[in-house]
């Protein structure tokens, strides 16, 4: 026996059909919507992120002028900010200058420590030779004077002329003496540096040195003057005196006269270590006005102030006439084409995101329009734990909270990222298989 029900859906068979259908049709959208969620992750806690760089002055100036506008784009070197480089072009001709100076002297300390090695050398030389030559003429003293006569003669004038060498060393050593005494009082003063005083102690000592070598050649002279006499005076009057004799009083007073000489050019070589000196504080000077050329340079070409990348200007907060300072942010540029997405996701659905896989998403500017892109990687931390306050869950109650962990998601080269601004949400799915 039929009961009602039956009965009824028996006559109604189309209603049976679209029931059956019906029922068919939720089994089959449940079980696709089921394999969806099992298949991908999605979020609706993203937004577009990107580079951004803030521009800044690198030099204190005036703007002269702003050569770009808001939201203007810009290519990378191009120029946004003049400053008004009057200031610093003045110090790099300054700068300049002070290298051309520096360079001169440098070469005038070479100049002087070759010179007087060269001439101190050869003064040692002679000295030296003048010593052995007078040590080789006492061996040889036994030869007879027989030219009396003309060695008086050469005497005298050999008298005349160290007298005339004396008065002149006299005049030297009275300038040399003013001089030290200047730098002194100079140098108590810290008028001059210690080397310039050195220099002026070292010309005294050499004068007076100088000054007793030719006090010694003096009386050298009149002594040579005085024996050639008594020896001209013995040949004339018949006494014969020893010609080996004679000879060896000659050759010791010469070499009295070769010791002086080398003690003097001695007493000149401790000047050639101060002439090294100053040649290497005029390298170093050179290296100094070198390195302050260069960052003169550097300031005048930092009163261009050039975009470091391509992008669109934002965020302008300069203009002409203003001061500004260095590490003061003039402009933001914002990069059109490095942009990547930020997806906040939770920790619970992110147990088969990896890297490289693929992700549709959805902009909220423009509905029905699907980007690509992949997984790029995944922050090493929760968005919580790096937050300016982060969570200290020893401290006071515990409440579990799912966290949520950012991920970058880089577009593909399909995608049109110009299209992009900084900030715009979007929603993210991730395909997990």
């Amino acid at each position: 026996m039929r009961t009602p029900m039956v009965e009824f859906l028996f006559r109604n068979k189309w209603v049976l059909a679209a029931g059956c259908v019906f029922f068919l049709g939720t089994a089959i959208a449940g079980g696709l919507l089921w394999r969806h969620y099992e298949t991908h992750v999605s979020t609706d806690d993203a937004f577009v992120e990107g580079r951004v760089s803030p521009v800044s002055a690198m030099v204190t100036g005036s703007v002269l002028r702003v050569l770009v506008d808001d939201n203007q784009e810009v290519k990378k070197g191009q120029a946004l900010v003049e400053l008004d480089p009057k200031y610093y072009q003045a110090k790099l001709e300054q700068a300049e200058a002070a290298v051309a100076i520096a360079e001169s002297q440098l070469k005038a300390a070479q100049e002087q420590v070759s010179f007087s090695r060269e001439i101190i050398s050869s003064q040692v030389a002679q000295a030296e030779a003048a010593l052995q030559a007078s040590s080789s003429a006492i061996q040889a003293s036994h030869q007879v004077l027989d030219q009396a006569k003309a060695i008086l003669a050469s005497r005298k004038e050999a008298l005349a002329v160290a007298q005339a060498e004396l008065k002149e060393k006299l005049a030297l050593e009275e300038k040399a003496k003013i001089d030290y005494d200047r730098m002194l009082r100079l140098l108590e003063k810290k008028a001059i540096s210690r080397v310039e005083y050195d220099l002026a102690k070292v010309n005294h000592e050499a004068s007076s040195a100088q000054v007793a070598a030719a006090k010694r050649k003096v009386l050298l002279a009149r002594r040579e003057l005085e024996a050639a006499f008594a020896d001209r005076k013995a040949k004339e009057s018949g006494y014969a005196y020893s010609p080996l004799h004679l000879g060896v009083k000659s050759a010791k007073a010469k070499a009295i006269e070769a010791e002086a000489k080398l003690a003097e050019a001695r007493a000149k070589e401790r000047s050639v270590k101060i002439r090294e000196a100053e040649r290497e504080l005029a390298s170093a000077r050179l290296e100094e006005a070198l390195a302050n050329l260069k960052y003169a340079k550097n300031q005048l070409e930092d009163t261009v102030i050039r975009a470091p990348m391509a992008g669109r200007v934002t965020k302008k907060n300069v203009e002409v006439g203003q001061v500004v300072h260095p590490g003061q942010p003039l402009i933001s540029i914002v990069s059109l084409h490095d942009l990547w997405i930020v997806a906040n996701f939770k920790e619970t659905q992110l147990t088969h995101v990896r890297p490289g896989q693929r992700v549709k998403i959805t902009v909220d500017t423009y509905p029905g329009k699907i980007f690509t892109g992949t997984v790029d990687s995944m922050q090493a931390g929760t968005g919580s734990r790096f937050s300016l306050l982060p969570p200290e869950n020893a401290t006071g109650n515990f409440v579990k909270v799912v966290q949520r962990i950012p991920v970058k998601i880089v577009l593909d080269n399909q995608s049109n990222p110009s299209i992009f601004m900084l900030g715009m949400s979007v929603v993210p799915t991730i395909e997990l298989r």
